[in-house]
């Protein structure tokens, strides 16, 4: 809770992209003055200080103090005047609705009924002595207090929240400040998080009251003593988007133009033993399990293939085990391959059992010392060498290196490189690199004390 909370009846002033919102909370019987178009940041925060009213904006770099200005998230209406008025706890929504010309902003005044209304309307009766429109009790008076009882019963929800300790809803630019000082105690990047952050703030606030903070401030000095909540917040970020069949182009030419270099690679270190691929940052199986039917539909043998998924979320790790996706996991999966290996099941795709036994998954932190191998292939994409700063990824390559034969291949993302002056990696193609090294760890050993999947 912020110095707002001690005024009963504040005074906003909407920018202009919130001119529905600025109507609402006159029909609440606040005074809500509306920024001119095309009126300058600057000039709307000149205005809003000169005036006494807090500003109320969507825009992340609007200037001003955190107590100056509200920025609101929701897009829908309802969810925006609980936004804004869960900042004024001791203000009623209902307590005096109506008293506010929605157009004008200027107080009511009782009139007398209009020479022609409505049949049936009898009052009582205002009007707006700067616009001179009356207003009477109607339809659209009825939908609006509607409105506002939802909202109020929106509000008392963020009390009984706030009563029970959970944290209230963080604001966006505090929230990315937060970010920029957070992540590098965890050796993380801001630009690789950039693009996800908005997706994972429910997650920071849920962090934050498991363990009893309310505020961020609080909560950073919190990571900076404590090693095991910076484990738990590393957790907590990880990003688990993904999809079957991502580049899908690039999937379909693996059995003429590719396949057949791994093939070689594992003969070269062990004849007749089984590729060994692992898929690093799996999220829910759509990987590892893409590559086993691309393997399938080119003719080769299962037990020719061993494959390896990890992730360190344990949620999504129970999805794959289930084999159970959603529309949003598949639509990029080719029509053939959706005939074969998805049997539709209560509005979501089953995979073929066959295919979901193919993929071994295992618990894995990329933060640990210890990383399994030696593997043929590591698909590293999207997740390592986007999240991870300069040092971080680095020390992935030294690890990667230990996970893989010489000789071995890693496929990262399409918007990720690899670190500059590493002599031992050759590029073959866009994000494929080979590494003419030698791994730490023995094929023969690690073979005998694991099963193919």
């Amino acid at each position: 809770m912020d110095g707002r909370s001690g005024m009963a009846n504040p005074r906003f002033l909407a920018d202009d992209m919130l001119a529905r919102l600025a109507r609402w909370l006159r029909a609440a019987g606040l005074d809500t003055a509306l920024s001119e178009n095309g009126e300058k940041n600057s000039e709307v925060l000149s205005r809003a200080r000169r005036e006494g009213r807090v500003i109320l904006t969507r825009d992340i770099q609007f200037p001003g103090t955190f107590a100056e200005r509200i920025l609101i998230e929701s897009r829908d209406l309802l969810p925006q005047l609980v936004e804004v008025l869960s900042c004024y706890p001791s203000f009623d929504p209902l307590a005096s609705p109506f008293t506010r010309c929605m157009e004008c902003n200027v107080p009511v005044e009782k009139s007398s009924p209009p020479i022609e209304i409505p049949d049936g309307v009898n009052g009582p009766f205002t009007k707006c002595p700067q616009c001179g429109r009356v207003f009477w009790i109607g339809s659209h008076v009825d939908r609006v207090r509607e409105g506002l009882e939802e909202v109020r019963a929106g509000l008392r929800r963020v009390t009984a929240e706030r009563a029970a300790g959970v944290p209230p809803p963080i604001d966006r630019r505090e929230y990315d400040e937060f970010l920029r000082r957070a992540l590098p105690l965890l050796g993380l990047s801001w630009r690789g998080y950039r693009r996800v952050r908005k997706g994972l703030r429910s997650r920071v606030r849920k962090r934050m009251a498991e363990a009893g903070v309310s505020n961020l401030d609080d909560y950073f000095a919190l990571l900076r003593r404590d090693r095991r909540e910076r484990d738990r917040f590393g957790t907590t970020l990880a990003v688990t988007i993904t999809r079957f069949f991502r580049n899908r182009h690039t999937w379909l030419h693996f059995h003429e133009s590719f396949f057949p270099m791994l093939e070689e690679l594992a003969k070269e270190h062990a004849e007749g033993s089984p590729i060994r691929v692992w898929s690093l940052g799996c999220a829910s199986g759509e990987e590892p399990f893409t590559l086993r039917m691309v393997w399938q539909d080119s003719g080769r043998k299962s037990e020719a293939l061993n494959v390896l998924g990890s992730d360190l979320s344990e949620p999504c790790l129970e999805r794959a085990a289930a084999g159970l996706y959603f529309e949003s996991s598949v639509h990029s999966m080719p029509p053939e391959f959706r005939g074969r290996f998805l049997a539709a099941e209560g509005g979501q795709f089953r995979l073929d059992p066959a295919v979901q036994r193919s993929v071994r998954f295992e618990w894995f932190d990329w933060r640990i010392d210890s990383w399994p191998g030696p593997f043929h292939w590591i698909l590293a994409r999207n997740n390592l060498f986007t999240y991870l700063d300069q040092a971080g990824r680095r020390e992935a390559v030294g690890k990667l290196e230990n996970s893989l034969v010489a000789g071995g291949f890693l496929w990262i993302g399409g918007n990720e490189t690899l670190p500059d002056r590493l002599p031992r990696w050759e590029k073959l193609a866009p994000n494929l690199y080979r590494y003419s090294g030698g791994s730490a760890l023995s094929l023969r050993t690690d073979r005998s004390s694991s099963k193919s999947g």
